[in-house]
C-alpha cells in the first residue's frame, strides 16, 4: 500500500473531501428540547463521518499530531489523588475560610463520585477499548461541537488544531460534556447508543462514556483554580461557582 506525505492532517483531509471554513453559521431559532434532541444526533451523524475519513491513517506528516489516548484518565486519577490529599489536609488542621469549609463538607462525597467513575471504566474493558484504539489508528476532532464542525455539502471544520490520536469515544464525550455543561437538556443514553451503533462499539464503550459524563469535573476544576490562586476571584466569587460547580455535576449516568 502505498504511503503519501501531507503537510497536515488538515491536507489529508481535503483530500477525503472535508473543507476548511472560517466559521459556522448559526441560526437564531429558538430550539425546542425535541427539536435541539435531533440536532444533537445529527452532529453525531457528522462525528462518524469525520471517524470515516479520519481513522486508520497511514500516510505521512510534516506537522505531526499529539497521541491523547488515556490522557483524560491519567489526569483525572492525578485530580483525584490531589483533592484526596487536600481533603485529608482540611480535616487535620481545619478549615482556612468558607472555600475549605465547603470542600469539607462535600469533599467525601465528589471523592467518592470520581473513583466510582475511574473504577467503573477499570472494569469494564478499558484497556481492550485502548488496544482496539491503537489498532485502528482512531483520531479524533476533539472540538466536535456545532461552533466548530457541521455540514452542507460536505463535512466542514473551522479549527483543526486540536485533531489528535485518540480513542473514538471521546469525540461522543467531548460533544456531549459541552452540552452538559451548558444545561442543554438532552437524552444523554439515547445519543451515547447512536453513537456507538453507528461506530460500531459495544457495550463496554458506552459505559466508558456514561461513566466520563459522571465525573465531576466542574467542582474539581474550580477547587484546583481555588488551590492555585489562578483567578483574581474573591472568596464569594469561588464560592458560587464552586456551588454552581456542584450542580452542573449532578447528573450522574452510572
Amino acid at each position: 500500500m502505498n504511503r503519501f506525505f501531507y503537510d497536515s492532517f488538515q491536507q489529508y483531509l481535503s483530500t477525503k473531501g472535508v473543507k476548511k471554513v472560517n466559521f459556522m453559521l448559526k441560526s437564531n431559532e429558538t430550539l425546542s428540547r425535541r427539536i435541539l434532541e435531533e440536532k444533537v444526533i445529527e452532529q453525531i451523524h457528522i462525528i462518524n463521518e469525520v471517524h470515516k475519513v479520519s481513522c486508520g491513517f497511514n500516510g505521512y506528516l510534516r506537522k505531526r499530531i499529539n497521541n491523547h489516548t488515556c490522557k483524560l484518565i491519567e489526569d483525572d486519577k492525578i485530580q483525584l489523588k490531589k483533592l484526596r490529599r487536600s481533603l485529608e489536609k482540611i480535616k487535620d488542621n481545619g478549615p482556612i475560610d468558607r472555600v475549605e469549609e465547603i470542600v469539607l463538607e462535600r469533599g467525601d462525597k465528589i471523592l467518592a463520585r470520581g473513583e466510582k467513575v475511574i473504577d467503573t471504566i477499570m472494569d469494564n474493558g478499558y484497556m481492550e477499548l485502548v488496544e482496539r484504539s491503537m489498532d485502528n489508528v482512531e483520531i479524533c476532532l476533539t472540538n466536535v461541537d456545532f461552533d466548530n464542525l457541521g455540514k452542507g455539502e460536505t463535512i466542514e471544520i473551522v479549527n483543526f488544531d486540536d485533531i489528535a490520536y485518540n480513542m473514538v469515544e471521546m469525540d461522543c464525550y467531548y460533544f456531549l460534556v459541552k452540552l452538559k455543561r451548558k444545561g442543554f437538556k438532552v437524552n444523554f443514553n439515547r445519543c451515547i447508543d447512536e453513537f456507538c451503533e453507528l461506530e460500531g462499539l459495544g457495550k463496554n464503550s458506552k459505559i466508558f462514556i456514561r461513566a466520563l459524563l459522571s465525573y465531576p469535573y466542574e467542582f474539581i476544576k474550580i477547587y484546583e483554580k481555588y488551590k492555585k490562586n489562578k483567578k483574581n476571584w474573591n472568596e464569594e466569587e469561588y464560592i458560587r461557582r464552586l456551588l454552581n460547580g456542584i450542580k452542573e455535576d449532578e447528573i450522574s449516568l452510572i
